[in-house]
């Protein structure tokens, strides 16, 4: 059985009139064909030209003809599978199902302290030991949970981290793109024979750069999925305005597209955005700002709706916050629910703190529970005779009749409810008895807890691959001048 995710029983929350949408559609077309898109590769400047493409080679700049951008929209399939280490982590992704995955972080956090350190690899391998046995979490993006590690080259980062997700997690990554990293990360998934997806992702405004094209082309063509992700700052490297960032970032995506599907028609997409305003006062991104919603709200308009193509969503996943307090569920939760009830494919949420500069375990066990139950609203409701239960309440009637006791509660209840795990949920009196523990106890505890109990089920002859597969990459980094 794939992992199961959250199927939409309703429909999803829109923002926009048909006419707002097709106006968003057309001027991104309008971008496509008379700005164009900077792409810093040859080859496909050279693809795009003899695709029907007006190119530019001395600017780089290409414009593509709108027939070409829908027709490659066309060829996206609206589902697709992702493979994992066994059945159980296989995922469908699309359609109404909502799957989520982790959100990363630089760094870690002393959650004494408040204070950042950078994590070792046994860190990363621990935090992904939990991430592997937290229900909902599906998959994860590369540089999860966390973007540095103690000793590890930058230029290694990716394969390093490539390499502790596959040994430690059983389920569907994405690989990176940065300095040729995603060639190792094919190597490893073939090694085990899993699925993973590439990170193909904009240099707003209307800009990509050549590892980012390289990843993209050489994933499509070993058979894989391909994330086309645009990531502007409203008022900075994207327009200020709601609606211009929209036609901006779909022109990114759709030019993105273009490519994926001229090098391997029908290669699976997801459309991602990672788009924040920008905070005027400081410059950096408005972390957990409530515009993040209405974009994110009306992108799934535009790609689920308009386009059929799965979402997937970050920008919820931090927030501006430095501790895990009252601001920081806030800044999270609003654009979550707003994310997952418009339509998101895979939302990027699970233990990210401070923008992606800190990471924590027990946030990640905190946030599963949020994520569960913003899932369980998104199933809906069911009405029908068995959930109606005309019999049984007329057979209860009124005072002193009560349902505790009845069959109809005990079959029903944990189906209707969503109880999370590392909540008080105690009376007061219970909660004093028990040392008034917070849910950033009980999450602290169950790091432990996980860690203890974790069972390392990679076969002996694939853990070593992935090892010589790591060593490869190490020496091809120190040939190069880079590790």
């Amino acid at each position: 059985m794939p992992a199961k995710g959250y199927t939409q029983g309703f429909k999803p929350l829109t923002i926009m009139t048909e006419e707002q949408v097709e106006a968003i559609h057309r001027g991104s077309l309008d971008v496509l064909e008379h700005t164009g898109v900077r792409f810093e590769s040859k080859r496909a400047l050279k693809l795009f030209e003899k695709n029907g493409c007006n190119v530019d080679h001395e600017t780089r700049r290409v414009r593509i003809p709108p027939g070409l951008v829908e027709e490659c929209l066309r060829l996206c399939p609206s589902t697709f599978h992702l493979k994992g280490r066994t059945p159980k982590y296989d995922l469908s992704i699309g359609g109404r199902t909502l799957h989520w995955a982790a959100f990363p972080g630089m760094r870690g956090i002393d959650i004494d302290t408040w204070e950042p350190r950078t994590p070792t690899i046994q860190d990363n391998h621990d935090a992904i030991k939990i991430l592997a046995d937290l229900e909902n979490v599906h998959l994860l993006p590369s540089y999860t949970p966390y973007c540095e590690l103690e000793g590890v080259a930058p230029s290694m980062l990716l394969p390093t981290s490539c390499w502790s997700q596959m040994k430690y997690l059983r389920k569907p990554v994405r690989i990176g793109q940065a300095e040729d990293s995603h060639i190792w990360g094919i190597q490893m998934a073939q090694a085990l024979g899993v699925d993973v997806f590439a990170a193909m992702e904009s240099a707003p405004p209307l800009t990509w750069y050549g590892d980012a094209i390289n990843c993209a082309w050489d994933v499509a063509e070993a058979g894989y999925p391909v994330e086309v992700g645009c990531g502007a700052v409203l008022g900075g490297t994207g327009p200020a305005t709601l609606a211009a960032g929209m036609v901006s970032s779909n022109a990114e995506v759709m030019s993105g597209i273009v490519l994926v599907q001229l090098v391997r028609p029908r290669t699976p997409i997801l459309s991602n955005a990672f788009v924040f305003p920008q905070n005027m006062r400081t410059g950096a991104p408005g972390f957990g700002r409530i515009g993040i919603s209405l974009f994110n709200v009306m992108y799934n308009q535009m790609w689920r709706g308009k386009y059929n193509i799965p979402t997937m969503f970050g920008s919820s996943g931090p927030g501006n916050s430095k501790s895990i307090d009252y601001q920081l569920g806030y800044e999270k939760s609003i654009a979550t629910v707003l994310t997952a009830i418009s339509g998101a494919s895979i939302i990027n949420y699970v233990g990210g703190l401070t923008g992606e500069l800190s990471y924590h375990p027990a946030l990640s066990i905190l946030d599963n529970d949020v994520a569960g139950m913003i899932g369980r609203f998104l199933e809906g409701v069911e009405v029908s005779d068995d959930t109606l239960a005309l019999d049984l309440i007329q057979q209860i009637g009124p005072i002193p009749g009560f349902f505790l006791g009845e069959a109809h509660t005990r079959e029903w209840w944990q189906k209707e409810q969503y109880v999370p795990v590392a909540s008080d949920q105690l009376t007061y009196p219970e909660w004093e008895a028990a040392g008034k523990k917070n849910a950033l106890d009980y999450a602290k505890e169950m790091v432990d807890q996980m860690l203890a109990n974790y069972q390392h089920d990679l076969p002996e002859e694939q853990d070593q691959e992935l090892d010589r597969i790591l060593n490869e990459a190490r020496h091809f980094y120190k040939k190069k001048g880079l590790a």
